[in-house]
């Protein structure tokens, strides 16, 4: 039987990747990443995050005409439930062994691996059944919290399998990323994202707000499947429960990924935080409403940054004891994550009841000054994000930590403020100021402990293109459509023509010019021709 075009095309973008990765890892150890080399994997690994959000948009969709705004709200709350009992209950496995199995990888030594990925999983089982535990345990306190009441201790504890395959799921996609299997990983990303819309939507039509939990339930264990089915054709399944070897092994993990897990505890809590508070104090409609605004601005607007995890932090890993080096290699990321972020914010914010429209209905309109004001968090974040890699390329754990605490605290007390004297609107106003707030936080500290400089020379086009945000953001709350094109429409031009015009006097002094960018887009397209 043929396979469907579809699998066909992912496959082909898969193995686009590991040959992008392989000349990334040669770029890292030869020369410090060009402005051309940045733009073309921002762009590519982008492309991957797109379809994956795409999938998501069309579930989020068709989950708000099936579920309505209350609807939505109980998913949110429950999303954000198995979130903080998974990140409570995984310490830091998922993470801290991609750098330990990788390090073992690196050496060539196929048995000893085999070994370590086992005691990965071994862990991996341990720890799902350590969250199955606490989220029994722990019902009727979040019940209280997150209701105020003592009625949803049943659905709660129905939450704990979702737990469970989190953390499977969590150590075998540790394993394939530290084993460099990245197309796996990528076809992972979508596949599971497939099967999450196929499986969730049935049961939002036919059981409507009751079939939220058997949703979940459903397509977080299909998406475990999909990581199982990749994975053990590589390493087949061995767990050793019962062995003192592989738990005297683990501990390891668990002291490097402690800090890290404390830092992604915290993160979980204050969004649960708000979102208990929201719905205490005003109504589950508003977590809704703040659940998807807030999905809309730093989710989907942050498909810019999907390169950054991915090809930007190993490159700056590699730089971590030559200080020069670093700052040149942040100061590049920063501008190319303003360039390409400034001019979609412009028009993001100019169309936003359109983009509102298209993503939710016509129910949701009222995020619409939210998710405007929110705009501005993400401005910052691409000034500040690059930075804050630092601390991780560092392995500077606990300062890590405590820039996540500082930051999530403020944004708790930002947005608690912001809803009681806004409401929802509030909530946008509130983002924007966290995202200031981590900027100049990010800056200043990061710079006094290790000596990052940000470049002078580009702060008037960081400047011009945050006007350019601003007046966008302005036209943005207004409601006249007719404004927002004879004013928008220039404004919008002027955004791009900015960063075309600091793009092309960068690549000039980097000695590339725009029909070798070209060249090198369109690449895999001759490639794939050739064939």
């Amino acid at each position: 039987m043929k396979r469907c075009i579809f699998v066909n095309y992912i496959m082909n973008v898969t193995h686009k990747i590991d040959s992008l990765e392989t000349e990334q890892s040669n770029n890292v150890r030869k020369k410090d990443a060009t402005y051309k080399h940045i733009i073309k994997y921002t762009g590519f690994f982008g492309g991957i995050q797109l379809l994956t959000i795409l999938v998501s948009v069309i579930r989020n969709k068709l989950a708000v005409m099936l579920l309505s705004k209350a609807g939505i709200g109980l998913t949110a709350l429950y999303n954000n439930m198995t979130g903080f009992l998974s990140s409570t209950s995984n310490m830091g496995v998922s993470f801290s062994s991609i750098k330990h199995i990788s390090e073992v990888f690196e050496e060539g030594d196929e048995q000893l691996v085999a070994h370590h990925v086992e005691v990965v999983r071994t862990w991996s089982v341990w720890t799902a059944l350590l969250g199955i535990l606490l989220t029994v345990l722990f019902s009727p306190i979040i019940s209280w919290f997150a209701f105020d009441d003592f009625n949803h201790i049943v659905p709660i504890c129905c939450l704990s399998p979702i737990v469970a395959f989190m953390a499977v799921t969590g150590g075998e996609l540790a394993i394939l990323k530290a084993v460099r299997r990245l197309h796996r990983v990528a076809l992972i990303s979508i596949m599971g994202a497939l099967f999450t819309l196929l499986l969730t939507i049935p049961f939002y039509y036919f059981l409507g707000i009751n079939g939220i939990i058997p949703a979940l339930n459903i397509s977080t264990l299909a998406v475990m499947a999909v990581h199982l089915s990749f994975s053990l054709p590589i390493f087949p399944w061995h767990v050793s429960l019962l062995s003192r070897k592989h738990f005297q092994s683990g501990w390891s993990l668990i002291r490097l990924g402690i800090p890290y897990i404390m830092a992604g505890i915290i993160n979980t809590l204050s969004v649960m935080g708000i979102t208990f508070f929201i719905n205490r104090v005003g109504s589950i409609n508003d977590v809704g409403l703040y659940s998807m605004g807030f999905t809309l601005v730093i989710t989907y607007a942050g498909i810019v940054f999907t390169a950054v995890d991915t090809d930007y932090f190993p490159r700056l890993s590699a730089l971590q004891n030559d200080r020069e080096r670093m700052c040149l290699t942040i100061n590049r990321q920063v501008k190319v994550c303003v360039l390409l972020m400034a001019p979609f914010l412009v028009l993001f914010i100019l169309c936003m009841p359109l983009v509102i429209r298209l993503l939710y209905t016509e129910e949701f309109l009222p995020i619409t000054g939210m998710a405007v004001c929110a705009s501005i968090h993400m401005f910052f974040k691409a000034m500040t994000l690059p930075v804050a890699y630092t601390a991780l390329a560092k392995a500077d754990s606990l300062v890590y930590l405590l820039m996540e605490v500082v930051y999530d605290i403020v944004l708790v007390v930002l947005v608690v403020l912001g809803y009681l004297l806004w409401g929802i609107l509030g909530t946008g106003i509130a983002l924007a100021l966290a995202g200031i707030f981590d900027y100049f936080l990010i800056h200043i500290v990061y710079g006094r402990r290790y000596g990052y400089r940000p470049e002078s020379s580009a702060l008037p086009f960081f400047v011009s293109q945050f006007m350019c945000v601003l007046l966008a953001l302005c036209l943005g709350l207004q409601d006249e459509w007719l404004s927002k094109l004879v004013f928008g429409l220039p404004l919008t031009i002027v955004s791009v023509w900015l960063s075309l015009r600091v793009l092309q006097k960068e690549m000039l002094m980097s000695g590339c010019r725009w029909e070798n960018l070209l060249n090198k887009c369109s690449y895999f397209r001759k490639k794939d021709k050739h064939k």
